[in-house]
């Protein structure tokens, strides 16, 4: 398929055939080195070929789409995340969730429903809260992520200081985490980039909150993520996001 041919409708019909999967992409304890989970991307496999994720996620984002891509992914994450487990108990998976479902009068119940449904270790499912298209309202939002957090269900915010998200956030939205954006972690040799981080990631651990740090491409901005005390660290210095079938063999190659 070729670019001009990626539209709406044909994104509809991909989602319905089932030509939308997950890839994932591991996280780390950057405290102990130890693999604790995966997240979950969503990828395109068209008749035509391999269509990269800048050319179809900004296209659902842009309307309610984007609820059915996520649901689509979200549910054969499961199905993998229940195999998985029953080799790695208490393995966790992330997935990415639209603030449009938080508008939708289904959208969160559907996700619930779909977890609760889902035969996975309670507690180990982790939403990432995406806000390219939709900021998120205190006043609107926060009975619905409360709904997911009482689920059992924890709620992250994605990108944190790329974009809408910002510190009163932190206050006003009910969340359990937030991942800093990788242009964070591209600009750690700069002198004020670790101070930030650090001072950030301190405040959040106040707040009871956990850390991520996304983008990590090399050993030396683990350590320095380690040094911050950020909890988790995901990037291709570990891995690039991978199929379902090849991730059993990378989690169990001997790692130096």
């Amino acid at each position: 398929m070729s670019v001009e041919a990626v539209d709406a409708v044909a994104l509809r019909e991909a989602i319905h055939a089932g030509e939308l999967v997950p890839w994932y992409q591991p996280f780390i304890d950057l405290a102990g080195g130890a693999i604790i989970g995966v997240e979950a991307l969503a990828r395109w496999h068209s008749p035509a070929g391999l269509i990269p994720p800048a050319e179809f996620v900004p296209l659902a984002e842009d309307s309610d789409l984007v609820i059915e891509l996520d649901l689509a992914i979200i549910r054969q994450a499961l199905t993998d995340l229940a195999r998985w487990q029953r080799l790695r108990p208490g393995f966790h998976l992330s997935v990415n969730m639209s603030g449009r479902h938080l508008d939708s009068a289904s959208g969160v119940g559907d996700l619930i429903a779909a977890i609760g449904a889902a035969e996975v270790t309670p507690g180990t499912v982790c939403v990432e809260l995406t806000e390219t298209a939709r900021p998120v309202a205190a006043d609107t939002g926060a009975p619905q992520l409360d709904a997911l957090r009482q689920a059992g269900i924890a709620v992250w915010l994605d990108d944190f200081g790329s974009g809408y998200y910002d510190l009163r956030d932190l206050i006003r939205l009910p969340v359990d985490g937030i991942k800093f954006d990788r242009s964070f972690t591209a600009q750690l040799h700069r002198p004020r980039a670790a101070p930030l981080i650090g001072g950030l990631t301190a405040a959040a651990h106040e707040m009871g909150l956990k850390v991520t740090l996304e983008g990590i491409e090399t050993a030396e901005q683990a350590d320095v993520g380690r040094r911050l005390g950020c909890d988790l660290g995901q990037g291709f210095h570990w891995s690039r996001p991978i199929p379902a079938a090849e991730l059993p063999g990378w989690l169990s190659a001997p790692r130096g």
